[in-house]
């Protein structure tokens, strides 16, 4: 007879490897409370088999908040929030190109989620992005109008009030953060997934090459990325640059030339979303929290890693934090990542996490 014991399973480790983590924090930091919450955070939106936020946080609720876009058009916005006696602190999430809105199951899994560490969470969906999939600089001042509306409501420290988003969204969250009608209420701003320059995003996308740090690889983007793509050139009237890029151009020299051929009212527009525009206007007291996967071909994360650079050189008074993974498909967890991975990028989510998590608590 075999007396050899079972081997636990791989995920079993990672699951046994995150109640260590979630010792070992609390002995290490303080308060521990964080540290707990954060842990139980990432083990719930990781795809690790241990979940344990159900079992130390009531259950948000969940309900929609009217307001006004920055033209005085209806809209809704989306809650998630544990009731409670004072105020809490708060964030404003700009979900991005997702087509499910405020019903997507990633998005709904987040809300509850991070409304357990004690934060308020607020959705910001846009029709034009996420149906239509085209860019518009007025989504920029929408996001603004709702973070106003958020910082009115009576169940949020306005002191304690954050942006985020995903993907092209939380590009958008970070021009947002420049605009000084709210720039100094801002206490961070987390980007996951974003570009640093639409106008480079762009031109990589046309050339089917992307620009990691200062080399120039293969690249090729996938659909969802194509779609964007195709919506916001289309949405310009025909012309010989426009349509060399929607072909596809040899190489990014060649799409920069097709690019900077492009009517000056587009290549305006496209600046007035790309962060870079705007670091100068950020204000120094507001953290930015930067996140983006090693193989993400949404957006390269080659913009990312520029827009940390160009904080370092243009505002080196602002505080960066920069996470860079193998876990995720874009922004979403990857199901299927390998064990040593998983294990190492978990401690790396951790670690960005914290940071933001801390603010609620």
């Amino acid at each position: 007879m075999d007396s050899r014991r079972p081997r636990p399973s791989r995920r079993l480790c990672v699951a046994l490897a995150l109640v260590a983590m979630i010792v070992a924090a609390a002995l290490v930091w303080r308060p521990a409370a964080t540290a707990i919450h954060t842990t139980a955070f990432v083990a719930q939106m990781l795809p690790v088999p241990l979940k344990v936020q159900g079992w130390i946080t009531p259950e948000p609720q969940r309900f929609t908040s009217p307001f006004l876009r920055h033209d005085g058009t209806p809209d809704v916005a989306e809650v998630y929030v544990i009731p409670r006696d004072r105020p809490r602190a708060a964030v404003l999430m700009f979900l991005g190109a997702t087509r499910g809105g405020y019903d997507d199951a990633e998005a709904v899994k987040l809300g509850y989620a991070l409304a357990r560490t004690g934060f308020v969470v607020m959705y910001y969906w846009s029709e034009t992005l996420g149906v239509e999939s085209r860019i518009d600089p007025a989504d920029v001042a929408n996001v603004v109008a709702a973070f106003q509306h958020l910082s009115r409501q009576d169940y949020v420290d306005p002191g304690r009030l954050g942006l985020a988003g995903f993907s092209v969204g939380s590009s958008y969250a970070m021009v947002a953060a420049a605009d000084p009608r709210i720039a100094a209420d801002i206490a961070f701003v987390n980007s996951f997934g974003g570009y640093h320059d639409l106008a480079d995003l762009i031109v990589q996308i046309a050339a089917g090459r992307a620009l990691n740090s200062t080399a120039e690889v293969p690249w090729e983007p996938q659909e969802l990325t194509m779609e964007v793509f195709d919506s916001t050139l289309l949405a310009e009237a025909p012309s010989a640059p426009r349509d060399a890029l929607l072909a596809g151009a040899d190489g990014l020299g060649d799409a920069r030339r097709h690019y900077g051929a492009m009517p000056a009212g587009f290549r305006s527009d496209v600046a007035a979303i790309s962060p870079s525009s705007h670091l100068d206007a950020w204000h120094s007291g507001t953290a930015l929290r930067v996140m983006h996967d090693r193989g993400d071909n949404i957006i390269p994360v080659g913009e990312s890693r520029r827009l940390v650079v160009a904080f370092a050189q243009r505002r080196p008074d602002v505080r960066v934090s920069y996470t860079e993974t193998d876990i995720f498909r874009h922004v979403s967890p990857d199901a299927n990542a390998a064990p040593w991975p998983l294990l190492k990028g978990t401690w790396q989510t951790y670690r960005h996490m914290h940071r933001i998590i801390r603010v609620a608590r």
